[in-house]
């Protein structure tokens, strides 16, 4: 089945700069002769890192970041406390620094330089892991795969359903009530019941509206005062703004 949206979104945190600039051109490497949609995001900052509300499908982290507060296993914690489906490839200079705690928190531990051979053999268990649900466009009766992480919006349309994401709208066959089912309940909440919002496109919200936003894109949508209370408790628990 057709995977539609499937652009990588990948984050690289080293404190070194030869480092930072090394991965981050053999991960280009990769995916451009693999053919792969990505963009990266690097940081030598891990606070900066944490503060970027936007989720990553991969995060290479280095382990032995130099603020001996938050090192790579720490921002790795911080990281899966937020957003659980990111895969986390930990890069170090010391292959014997492998422990259960990193083993708990990475997806792949590499030494420096990472390896090409290892990174694109990866790349199909990694694509594997991304969650994705099968749609039927209602028109054409394409049917595809879409990355829930994509996804901003859902609300009905007519019989079926119109879902909003980060580049497009689509009127699918199933029904509002089919595809909300699909979701999980950790990031997507319902506002309204004409509405189910993906949490972590959450701008600011009233007890009348939810604004998401997501770079140029911006929506708002209606909250209703019997799901505030329970929408309220949902942003709190993945660390959303209060209102």
């Amino acid at each position: 089945m057709l995977k539609e949206e499937m652009e990588m979104r990948i984050a690289i945190c080293d404190d070194e700069k030869i480092a930072l600039e090394q991965t981050c051109n053999i991960v280009k490497d990769v995916f451009d002769e693999m053919h792969l949609k990505y963009f990266i995001d690097v940081y030598m900052d891990a606070n900066e890192l944490l503060q970027n509300k936007d989720q990553y499908d991969i995060v290479f982290l280095d382990i032995e970041l130099k603020d001996s507060d938050k090192n790579g296993v720490w921002v790795a914690k911080m990281i899966k406390r937020y957003y659980p489906e990111s895969i986390i490839i930990f890069t170090t200079n010391y292959e014997e620094y492998i422990d259960e705690v990193i083993e708990k928190y990475a997806f792949r531990y590499w030494s420096k330089p990472i390896d090409r051979y290892r990174l694109k053999k990866s790349i199909a268990p990694i694509l594997e892991k991304m969650q994705t649900i099968k749609v039927e466009i209602y028109e054409s009766k394409r049917k595809f795969e879409l990355p829930l992480r994509n996804i901003m919006y859902i609300t009905p349309e007519n019989k079926h359903c119109k879902i909003v994401t980060i580049s497009n709208e689509y009127v699918v066959s199933d029904s509002y009530k089919e595809i909300k089912e699909k979701f999980p309940t950790r990031n997507f909440c319902e506002c309204h019941g004409s509405y189910c919002v993906n949490l972590n496109y959450v701008e600011k919200y009233t007890k009348t509206t939810v604004y998401l936003a997501y770079k140029t894109k911006k929506y708002s949508v209606h909250m209703s005062r019997r799901q505030y209370p329970f929408f309220k408790e949902q942003m709190f628990i993945i660390g959303g703004e209060q209102i």
